[in-house]
């Protein structure tokens, strides 16, 4: 009787681990590295569910997508390979052919239901098409020629649907329908329709794809979440911590829905942003930070972006992973735990055997967009700017990618190895070669993010004038010592640096690494056309202490001119070690540690 017992047990046991898991991939828009609640880099931004997913499996902590842009990051996530296999370099390179298998065809074959919701983006016309050419792209490139069996594509106004939000099938699929709600909103209701559906198939599987249209501009003030976001931030800001707090929302109401349908024990979710945040021109109110850079760079702020996976009993509950994972992982991911043989075809590891603690051997990640490549070789990370300029970073560096932490005259091995498996990598693409030339608006990204170039640590000197290049001090000394600018007061007033020529438009961060002690301090700034500093443009912040790091966001949209950080009352000496601002248009930093 026992051994009977233990047989049917073990049976149902092994029909359990080959049971198909249901597949949620979930794709988020220009949502930058900052505002994931759980990777602390900003106290603003509330993710509470999507830390609730972390917590129930793993969150990444170097995440990457294939491309600082839209297009090319979806081709490669949609089809495991790198897009520029395919010719989809970038937005002006599409469509996504038709020949290329994606997930959801792999997915079918198999025996799922495969439905896709939101942004699709892998239609587009190539650069110079025809209205009528864009057109006859739309019907023919749709999801449901790429795999998928349901669809309600759409970005904003407007959705080619094979069902309406009742559920009910159109008459002729995929019909045109127009929903002016918010987007988010939209798209999570569509997604939950999807769900529902699947109560009448309940021992098939099934793959969503959810691609909310957010943070992505144009911006919008969604209630109720608009009015729950700081009132002191930017109003680009506050807009975009508006935006992620529903699709935070709508991943809550989509994990709810898993357990009413009975799926949620059996359901692998990944949740990524599609590249980072695009910070000059047309800012979306989302952040980078800690990262340099933004969208349209192989910066770290360009392409490293919110990345968690959930699968309970399949990945450790809680797990922080510090490698660099890549989206081409979620299709080699998705197909082992399918069932389906591997596919030497697919560019991505299945994850699963590294997150339960299976020997992983090294790998190289890679990038081409426009006039830029990259091969990250952890931790070594190579950066060529066309044929002209090579950078090598150390991408666990707290520093950053910058012209000071440049590694590249230290270690040339290091370079030359990646720069020829760089090589080797992009001699089998559609387009093979690396670029000859460095677009000049590249340049000028690479460069204001201090990439490239960054002011040097300057050499303060107390009581006099200054160039714009300096900082000078007020009501003290300030001298470099021991590793740090050291700031004495000289009297009851506090002491005070001051400098001019920051010309960076905001809103403004500040990020302040502390020497010694700590205590209350302020900042004030002046931008351009004011002749004063005025009380009203005061923050008040707590100075840091010895190795700790402060971050301040200037609520201001004009360029600032002109800055003072003010230290803490009573003659208390303190210091820093570095000091950062960033800003939309650029960023400017100074490493006070070594001359």
């Amino acid at each position: 009787m026992l051994r009977a017992l233990l047989l049917i047990l073990a049976v149902a046991s092994a029909a359990e681990a080959a049971r198909q898991p249901n597949i949620l991939v979930i794709f988020s828009d220009d949502h930058g590295w900052a505002d994931l609640g759980a990777n602390g880099a900003d106290k603003d931004i509330r993710t509470p569910e999507l830390d609730a997913l972390a917590r129930d499996g793993v969150r990444f902590t170097q995440g990457y997508v294939t491309a600082p842009q839209c297009v090319p990051s979806r081709a490669g996530l949609m089809t495991g390979r790198y897009q520029q296999r395919c010719g989809v370099d970038d937005n002006n390179k599409g469509p996504l052919p038709l020949a290329e298998v994606t997930l959801a065809e792999r997915l079918k074959a198999a025996g799922y239901r495969t439905g896709q919701v939101g942004k699709w983006h892998l239609d587009h016309a190539a650069k110079g098409s025809s209205k009528s050419k864009a057109a006859e792209l739309g019907k023919d490139f749709l999801p449901v020629k790429q795999g998928f069996d349901e669809q309600f594509t759409g970005a904003l106004g407007q959705y080619h649907v094979t069902h309406g939000l009742d559920g009910k099938p159109v008459a002729q699929p995929p019909a045109l329908i127009k929903d002016s709600r918010f987007r988010v909103t939209v798209q999570t209701d569509a997604a939950l329709s999807f769900l529902d559906r699947r109560k009448a198939e309940p021992d098939r599987p099934w793959f969503l794809y959810l691609a909310w249209y957010a943070p992505h501009v144009p911006l919008e003030s969604p209630e109720p979440w608009y009015s729950k976001t700081p009132e002191h931030l930017p109003k680009e800001r506050r807009q975009a911590l508006a935006m992620i707090a529903a699709m935070d929302e709508g991943l809550g109401r989509v994990r709810r829905k898993l357990t009413e349908i009975g799926a949620d024990k059996d359901t692998l979710v990944f949740f990524i942003g599609d590249n980072g945040a695009p910070l000059g021109g047309a800012w979306n109110g989302s952040l980078n930070l800690p990262m340099r850079g933004q969208k349209g760079m192989v910066s770290e702020g360009g392409n490293r972006v919110p990345f968690v996976a959930a699968w309970p009993g399949r990945i450790p509950a809680g797990s922080v992973h510090g490698s660099p994972v890549i989206s081409l992982d979620v299709a080699a991911t998705a197909v082992a735990a399918a069932g389906l043989p591997a596919d030497p075809a697919l560019d991505g590891v299945d994850l699963l055997p590294r997150l339960n603690g299976a020997e992983a051997a090294p790998r190289t990640l890679y990038w081409r967009w426009g006039s830029q490549a990259a091969a990250l070789e952890h931790p070594h990370k190579l950066v060529l700017l066309g044929d002209r300029t090579k950078l090598l970073f150390d991408i666990t560096d707290p520093a950053g990618e910058s012209a000071r932490t440049d590694l590249l005259k230290q270690r040339p091995e290091v370079a030359a190895a990646l720069e020829k498996k760089l090589q080797d990598w992009a001699a089998t693409l559609k387009t093979p070669g690396l670029p000859t030339s460095f677009d000049r608006h590249h340049e000028e990204l690479f460069a204001t993010a201090g990439i490239t170039a960054a002011p040097a640590g300057p050499i303060v000197v107390p009581g006099r004038a200054a160039p714009a290049e300096e900082w000078i001090c007020r009501n003290g000394k300030a001298e470099r010592r021991d590793g740090a600018l050291r700031i004495t007061p000289d009297g009851a007033k506090p002491a005070f640096i001051a400098r001019t020529g920051i010309d960076l438009k905001g809103p403004l961060s500040i990020v302040l690494k502390g020497a010694g002690q700590g205590g209350p301090g302020s900042v004030s700034w002046r931008i351009e056309g004011e002749t004063d500093f005025l009380p009203a443009n005061v923050r008040a912040f707590d100075w840091p202490t010895d190795g700790q790091e402060t971050r301040i966001m200037l609520p201001v949209m004009q360029k600032v001119i002109h800055l003072r950080l003010i230290a803490p009352k009573g003659g208390i000496p303190v210091g820093l070690k570095s000091l950062r601002i960033m800003g939309p248009n650029g960023e400017k930093s100074w490493d006070f540690s070594s001359r």
